[in-house]
């Protein structure tokens, strides 16, 4: 079927021409012997179900005598073919498309006495349907698809992807990548909110502890309208988790393991479990995933002076480094149910229990000065305490009414955490406890108004609670540090949809947020016979309680033209937030003013409880379109920043070695960017440009200037089905970044290509698959920056910033995946019952 397919488009391209107007059948010129002797054959495909017409259809001619192909040709987006310059004779069409019956048209005359234009009107196709006790339509997901307001990613078949966790999931959906601490970015903008199936992830933005084949779909929204939490500058990623679709039991079990340079499967491994139970009235699920990982990380930082062209180190520069090694251990375990308690009224409960425990062994290599007789080495250890857990449950209640488009929607959930952890160095130690109770509740009612319009009114509620306590020992410093955080903030939201026309479309909203803040530190030391260390200097400042209201405005406008079904333009207004330190778990770092890292011997880092939000007007238009067996998207957009939140460097005073590195706040900023991506037959290519700008008042080297950005990726495909032997995978991902003062990930960039195979097993019910990433064995983070500073002498001088870190390079991943349930059998049916037309072969995913 796949080069059947690609030899009627090859042919088409030759031979046929499409003719927009469907009324005229005939030919200019008949004086030309020719024509005479040639007719053509035209007609119109659709939908036997819906009507609708059917674009990029296969049509092909074949000589009913011989059963020779002669000619082809494809359908336009009004479902019309129309195929030229056919000699006379007997023909049959054969038509073909992807998720529909192949349809052969017979006895087709092209004789003089039967008219050699032949017109076949309207052709219906029927949905490919699957023959058993029940029918139902099980049609392949394309990789990529649009709703209004945002962009789907189907997981599918993704090889390297699903043979690791939600994370490495992540690093495939176009817009979106992963670095290897973890970070999520959109657009290269790491300021994103990530949901998971629609509520906050309590890890905050680690989703390694998700096994990626427990992953349903990914959203990406760029544009949120008012209706959603308007934290996240750069927009949204909701990750939905899978649930049951087919009745009866269905499920999967998955092991995998990795291996690479520093460790092998016996420290790298996971086991997840996915089960399902479904009736008519009741869908119980149940997910169980066990892990285990290892990350090795090689550090280097070196801090030099640059005079007259002469390098040198002061008394604040220093060569650094260090290697750790850290293992990691998690458990997760959801279970949940939904009930229907009639045709209106649904409830879903469910529960979510998480532990995590890991453990890094940190060696530090510290020259002052630069100079190697000078140096001293310390080896310290930090990990979890046992009795950690993250413990959420969450109640939804969903009544509808015989409008399907009227619903009321409300919803309650709640997080205990526990999270205690430790550092070692020597004989001393320092004990972390963190502790959390957070509560949410969300109320929508929405409401068509008539048949060209609708609104939606809502309220959220968002406390976050949070206490941590910090016992440290140092030499000649020890002591006892509180930091407790409340924040309770009140969201009412409403909007408002209208279809001006079938072709336009505009949907204005806006959100009220009323927010309360109370910040509260409590330092007591029990011993500071020694304050000239990073740490000893920032206990000498004193800190007073913050506590802050705020009332924000957030208004939104979209508006879509729809230039064809599948072509639209999309244009969007919208006022996001930055809130300082985000709100999810463990993440007050850029608030806390006491650092955490109090072994680190040459920087550390603090945070500063004065940081204000950062907001952003952002301004986007999008294109979407087919293409010839695929699709493009293009994006432009821009954002006004206010109190843009950075990194900072602090200059410290000559008697203190080391950096101090915390965040403040930007005056002013602008980011601008544009990309776009198309998917040809399955297979994806994408870029994209950032330029960030900062200007602050002051001149300040670091909070004024410009960062660029260029990104490019590829992704090539090929499903068992295709190539009958294995599965196939291959991909790559290029950034270069640019800095006022010198490039982030080297002056040429650096770039990362992952491939794998998989194969089906024992009738479709297992699948291996072997995979790996970083091909190349790059990757990692380099920065070579400077800046304009003074020195021990109050010479001017540029200070260089020389930092390096990698991880552990390339790995290899086994991952075996047993499916079982009803679910299964349909899949299995599908590709061995010539679910996708003549001959039994494999379907091509045109991605749309």
């Amino acid at each position: 079927m796949y080069i059947k397919f690609i030899l009627t488009i090859l042919i088409s391209c030759v031979y046929s021409h499409s003719d927009h107007n469907h009324g005229n059948n005939h030919h200019h010129g008949h004086s030309h012997n020719q024509f005479k002797q040639n007719g053509t054959i035209d007609g119109i495909i659709i939908n036997e179900s819906t009507g609708d017409p059917i674009e990029y259809v296969s049509v092909s001619v074949y000589n009913s005598t011989s059963n020779a192909l002669i000619v082809g040709g494809i359908t336009d987006s009004d479902g019309y073919f129309k195929i030229n310059s056919i000699p006379l004779g007997e023909y049959f069409l054969e038509i073909s498309f992807i998720g529909f019956e192949t349809k052969i048209v017979k006895d087709i005359s092209i004789k003089k006495q039967f008219g050699i234009n032949q017109s076949l009107g309207d052709i219906k196709l029927k949905s490919q349907a699957i023959e058993g006790a029940e029918i139902k339509v099980v049609d392949d997901v394309p990789v990529v698809e649009f709703e209004t307001d945002k962009m789907v990613y189907n997981p599918s078949d993704d090889i390297v992807a699903n043979s690791g966790t939600a994370e490495d999931l992540l690093n495939k959906v176009p817009m979106v990548t992963v670095n290897q601490d973890g970070q999520v970015s959109l657009r290269g903008n790491p300021n994103v909110k990530i949901l998971i199936n629609g509520r906050p992830n309590r890890m905050g933005k680690e989703v390694d502890n998700i096994p990626a084949d427990l992953v349903d779909k990914v959203e990406v929204i760029t544009s949120p309208s008012a209706k959603y939490d308007p934290e996240g500058m750069a927009g949204i990623i909701n990750i939905i988790l899978k649930k049951g679709k087919f009745e009866g039991l269905n499920g999967s079990v998955k092991v995998n393991g990795k291996h690479n340079s520093n460790s092998s499967i016996d420290e790298i491994n996971g086991t997840s479990l996915y089960a399902n139970y479904q009736t008519d009235k009741f869908n119980i699920y149940s997910m169980f995933s066990l892990n285990n990982r290892m990350r090795y990380r090689s550090n280097s930082r070196d801090v030099y002076n640059i005079l007259d062209n002469t390098k040198y180190y002061d008394t604040d520069g220093y060569r650094y480094e260090s290697t750790t090694r850290g293992d990691g251990y998690s458990n997760s375990l959801t279970f949940g149910s939904d009930y229907t308690i009639d045709d209106n009224l649904k409830i879903n409960a469910e529960i979510n229990y998480k532990k995590n425990l890991k453990n890094r062994l940190i060696n530090q290599e510290y020259f002052q000065d630069g100079m190697d007789d000078t140096n001293y080495i310390k080896e310290s250890e930090e990990g979890d305490v046992d009795d950690n857990y993250h413990l959420e449950s969450y109640l939804e209640l969903t009544k509808s009414f015989l409008d399907p488009e009227q619903e009321i929607f409300a919803s309650f959930s709640s997080h205990a955490s526990i999270d205690s952890q430790f550092e070692r160095q020597n004989q001393y130690n320092t004990h972390i406890d963190e502790e959390e109770d957070n509560y949410e509740l969300d109320l929508n009612y929405k409401s068509p108004i008539n048949e060209q319009s609708n609104f939606e009114i809502g309220y959220d509620g968002r406390f976050l609670n949070s206490k941590e306590s910090m016992d440290f020992e140092l030499e000649g410093l020890n002591g006892v540090n509180d930091f407790n955080m409340k924040r309770h903030i009140h969201g009412f939201f409403g909007e408002y949809q209208l279809e001006l026309s079938e072709k336009l479309s505009i949907k204005p909203s806006l959100r009220l947020e009323v927010v309360d803040k109370n910040i509260e530190f409590i330092k007591r030391e029990t011993n500071m016979t020694d304050n000239s260390s990073l740490y000893g200097l920032l206990l000498s400042a004193s800190e007073d309680p913050v506590n802050i209201q705020e009332f924000n405005i957030f208004p939104n406008l979209s508006l879509t033209y729809n230039i064809t079904k599948k072509k639209n333009i999309q244009f969007g207004i919208s006022r996001r937030v930055k809130r300082p330190a985000g709100g999810h778990h463990g993440s007050w770092g850029q608030l806390r003013p006491f650092p955490r890292d109090v072994y680190n011997t040459s920087f550390i880092f603090k945070g500063n409880p004065f940081l204000k939000p950062e907001f952003s007007n952002q301004f986007e238009i999008s294109y979407k379109s087919p293409m010839p067996m695929g699709f493009l998207y293009t994006n432009i957009y821009y954002r006004a920043i206010e109190n843009s939140i950075e990194w900072y460097n602090e200059d410290l005073d000559n008697s203190v070695d080391g950096t101090i590195i915390t965040f403040t706040n930007a005056e002013r900023g602008s980011d601008f960017g544009l990309e776009g991506f198309m998917m040809v037959m399955g297979q994806r290519l994408g870029a994209s440009y950032n330029a960030n700008t900062l200007s602050n008042s002051d001149d300040d080297f670091q909070l004024n200037g410009k960062d660029e950005r260029l990104s490019v990726w590829m992704s090539v495909s090929f499903p068992e089905e295709y190539i009958k032997i294995f599965g196939f995978e291959f991909g790559f991902y290029y950034m270069k970044m640019k800095t006022p003062g010198g490039t982030l990930f080297g002056d040429k960039g650096t770039i990362w290509a992952d491939t794998g195979i998989s194969k089906s097993l024992l009738d479709n019910r297992v699948n291996l698959s072997l995979s790996i990433d970083n091909i190349f064995d790059q990757g990692g983070f380099q920065m070579n920056t400077y800046r304009p500073t003074v020195d021990s002498n109050e010479n001017e001088v540029l200070q260089y910033n020389e930092v390096k870190s990698f991880g552990s390079g390339r790995t290899l991943s086994i991952n075996i995946k047993y499916h079982f349930g009803k679910m299964q059998e349909e899949k299995r049916r599908r590709r061995s019952g010539g679910g996708y037309g003549s001959g039994g072969g494999g379907g091509m995913d045109m991605g749309y």
